[in-house]
C-alpha cells in the first residue's frame, strides 16, 4: 500500500512557488532590457537623412534645401536603421563619417554621409560620361535619379584596395562622393541600412 505524502504547510509551498515565479519573470525582464541596450549600443544605430544626395531612394525632407536649415528641417527626413556589424556588399546603402576636409562643418566637425556602395575591394571601377563601368561592364542603375547632371564625370579605371569601398549618391547631380574624394575606408562606416522609416511613418525593409 502506498501512502500519499501530505504537505504539512501548503501555504508555505505556494508562497515559495510564487516567489520563484516572480524572480523568474524579473530575470527574464532584466535579460531582455540588457540585451536591448547591448543591441542598441553595439549593433543598431539610427540616422536621419537631411540632404538630397540619395533622392529618390531617400527623402531628406526640408533639410534637403540649401537655405534656412532649422533644427526641425534637419530632423524631418527619412530615418535609417543601421546594422553596425553587417558585412558590406555592392548595392548596400551605408552611413559613414569619412573625415573629408572639404566637407567639414563650420565648427570643424565631420558630418556623416549616406550613400550607396558601388564597388568593393578588388573591383575595377571606371566612369565614362557618367556611365559606371564595374569590372569592365557598364552598369544598369535603376535606382539613380533622372535629374540631369550638370557636367560629365569621368574616372580612369582604378582598383578598390582592401579595406575600402567606392560610394556614390543615387542623385548623381547633387552628391559629393567617391567620384571626387576617392574610396571610403571601411573603418569609417557606421553601418548598413536594413530598414527605413519614411517621413509619413511607414517602415520599409531594405534587402
Amino acid at each position: 500500500m502506498e501512502f500519499q505524502k501530505i504537505d504539512p504547510n501548503p501555504r508555505s509551498t505556494a508562497a515559495k512557488k510564487a516567489i520563484i515565479a516572480v524572480i523568474s519573470v524579473l530575470l527574464v525582464a532584466v535579460l531582455a532590457v540588457t540585451a536591448g541596450l547591448l543591441i542598441r549600443h553595439y549593433v543598431v544605430a539610427t540616422f536621419i537623412v537631411d540632404g538630397a544626395s540619395m533622392w529618390p531612394t531617400l527623402d531628406g525632407g526640408n533639410g534637403a534645401e540649401t537655405e534656412g536649415k532649422s533644427e526641425e528641417e534637419l530632423t524631418n527626413g527619412d530615418v535609417l536603421y543601421l546594422n553596425m556589424l553587417a558585412k558590406i556588399k555592392r548595392g548596400d546603402i551605408v552611413v559613414f563619417t569619412p573625415g573629408w576636409e572639404a566637407l567639414k562643418d563650420s565648427d570643424g566637425s565631420d558630418p556623416s554621409l549616406v550613400k550607396r556602395v558601388i564597388a568593393v575591394a578588388g573591383d575595377r571601377i571606371s566612369i565614362v560620361h557618367n556611365v559606371v563601368y564595374l569590372n569592365g561592364q557598364p552598369q544598369k542603375e535603376d535606382y539613380v535619379s533622372d535629374i540631369p547632371i550638370a557636367r560629365d564625370y569621368d574616372l580612369e579605371e582604378t582598383v578598390i584596395p582592401d579595406g575600402y569601398i567606392f560610394c556614390m549618391g543615387d542623385n548623381r547631380a547633387a552628391s559629393a562622393d567617391s567620384r571626387e574624394f576617392g574610396a571610403v575606408p571601411l573603418s569609417c562606416v557606421v553601418g548598413k541600412c536594413f530598414m527605413i522609416k519614411t517621413r509619413d511613418g511607414k517602415l520599409k525593409w531594405v534587402k
